[in-house]
């Protein structure tokens, strides 16, 4: 006899609340650090929400306060000053308070990345409560599940029952916990599901209920008993299993032993879901976990301290889309006094990208080491990338030796990487088309030079930045970036650094998952 389950299993989905976004607030002693500024210097500065203007003929300086989590919240900037005599008496240079109000906003922006992340931390902890288990007060799952065998069996006055789980690939059934049954049927092979009749009846959503030996044969139930029921063990959305409970005698069952029977199935797929999501909850910690140490270590390596060399400014930056960037710099002094510097971007994402990068940094120092010729580095990088890679990792990468002494630049570039060389009132793209590294195993790179003069300043920038669009959707490319930098080559690196990065804003904001890089040489003026 089937019977059709009205109610069989019914669980409460909470729905989920619309995400919620906190914006960054204006630091209040902001203020406070303004006018003491002004006292200081005799130069006004101010912090102004939103988007640096284009055209303001009242500005004299300013700078994105970048936050390194969106869109800048605003920048800080130095007007011109009034007229007065008296304050032009008390007035610093206009350099040495741009230098000042630099390192101002460079704290205001370490600021706020300390705020966003204490934010989002808290959050996280809040969402973070550990699904766990007290193994010293819980009973074993094997031992819990046989108790509600016995309870259930019992109740309906049964002596005996047992939980038949599907396979993976739901094609079988296998007796997996039981009460009442001997041990050796937990030695039994599986039940092939397509003749299981009763089984699949349940399955389908009906209770089979078995009064007497004639129907049980029909039915074809795994133990041979003169009554029996079999209700479904389903989750929400996925069918777990059958409870069969059995009787020793001959005996119909009414409507509400079937409903203890369907509630105690209910009970048994709780338990079931319950363990299987402790399991998941400890290993997703563990994964976390090494996620995170992963994480740090390609922090702690793409956070490099640039080289202090006599008559050269260096400055780097890589904004990773997440976690795990694609993009990398590397920099260092070689033993004859020669200055490295490298810049790489990876076509991968996530951790693939930065597995990948931190292979390619550490192929770029070993073969700088082994030739000082930049298209011998780069063949030797893409020979590495080729061995170690299944042919479907490859890179880009800008490879340069300078002559510090001489101004004397060797590059050699593989991929798509922007390479452009500004001097005072006019500047020259660089960027060369060749393979990306990692494509074919003997690739051959151009050698290619050039001569740094005091003043010159010579512009890295990955495929992210020079592919960027401005705020009005058209692509930056070379001339777009040396255009707006022309103007202030008497700046520090890290201060063009920050230009170059403020020329991407409009982009990153449109399309966050895109890492980008800038890596500013520049060889200082004669002073």
């Amino acid at each position: 006899m089937v019977r059709q389950i009205t109610n069989h299993l019914r669980l409460y989905t909470e729905p989920a609340d619309a995400l919620q976004t906190t914006e960054l607030a204006n630091v209040p002693a902001l203020a406070d650090v303004c006018r003491a500024f002004e006292r200081a210097t005799g130069w006004p500065l101010r912090f102004v929400s939103g988007e640096l203007p284009h055209h303001d003929s009242d500005l004299l300086w300013s700078a994105p306060v970048d936050p390194g989590v969106g869109v800048s919240p605003g920048h800080l900037r130095i007007d011109v000053a009034d007229t007065d005599s008296r304050a032009d008496a008390t007035r610093i240079e206009i350099e040495r308070a741009i230098e000042l109000a630099s390192s101002v906003a460079s704290m205001l922006r370490e600021f706020w990345r300390t705020r966003h992340a204490l934010w989002q931390r808290e959050a996280e902890l809040a969402a973070g409560v550990p699904l766990a288990v007290r193994r010293d007060q819980t009973a074993p799952l094997a031992q819990r599940l046989e108790a509600v065998l016995k309870g259930a069996a019992g109740a309906l006055g049964c002596q005996a029952a047992g939980i038949y789980l599907l396979d993976a690939a739901t094609t079988e059934l296998k007796l997996r916990s039981a009460w009442g049954l001997p041990l050796d049927r937990f030695t039994a092979p599986a039940r092939p599901l397509g003749t299981a009749t009763a089984d699949l009846e349940a399955l389908a959503g009906h209770a089979v209920v078995l009064e007497d030996p004639k129907s049980a044969f029909e039915w074809n139930p795994p133990e041979r008993f003169p009554a029996a029921v079999c209700v479904p063990i389903s989750s929400a959305t996925v069918p777990l299993g059958t409870l069969w409970i059995y009787s020793s005698m001959a005996r119909p069952f009414s409507d509400a032993e079937v409903n203890i029977a369907e509630i105690v199935a209910g009970r048994l797929a709780s338990d079931l879901e319950r363990e299987m999501m402790l399991v998941e909850s400890v290993e997703a910690t563990q994964l976390k976990r090494q996620m995170a140490e992963a994480q740090r270590l390609h922090q702690s390596q793409t956070q490099r301290v640039a080289p202090s060399i006599d008559g050269w400014d260096v400055a780097a930056c890589t904004w990773p889309a997440n976690s795990f960037g694609g993009d990398f710099y590397e920099w260092f002094v070689q033993p004859d006094g020669a200055l490295s510097v490298a810049l790489g971007d990876s076509v991968e994402q996530g951790l693939a990208a930065a597995m990948l990068a931190g292979a390619g940094r550490a192929a770029v120092r070993a073969w700088c080491e082994a030739t000082p010729q930049p298209h011998l580095v780069l063949a030797g990088v893409n020979r590495t990338l080729w061995s170690t890679s299944a042919g479907d990792q490859v890179a880009s990468l800008f490879y340069g030796w300078i002559d510090i002494v001489a101004g004397r630049l060797r590059y050699a570039t593989a991929g798509h990487p922007g390479v452009i060389l500004l001097r005072p009132g006019s500047w020259e793209s660089l960027t060369l088309a060749a393979l990306e590294l990692g494509r074919e195993p003997n690739t051959e790179y151009e050698p290619q030079q050039r001569q740094l003069q005091p003043g010159d300043v010579l512009l890295v920038v990955s495929g992210g930045v020079r592919d960027a669009r401005d705020a009005d959707g058209r692509p930056l490319g070379d001339r777009a970036l040396a255009e707006s930098m022309l103007a202030y080559l008497d700046l520090p690196a890290e201060r063009l650094l920050e230009i170059a990065r403020g020329q991407v804003q409009a982009d990153a904001a449109a399309n966050p998952m895109r890492d980008r890089s800038v890596l500013v040489l520049k060889r200082k003026s004669r002073g």
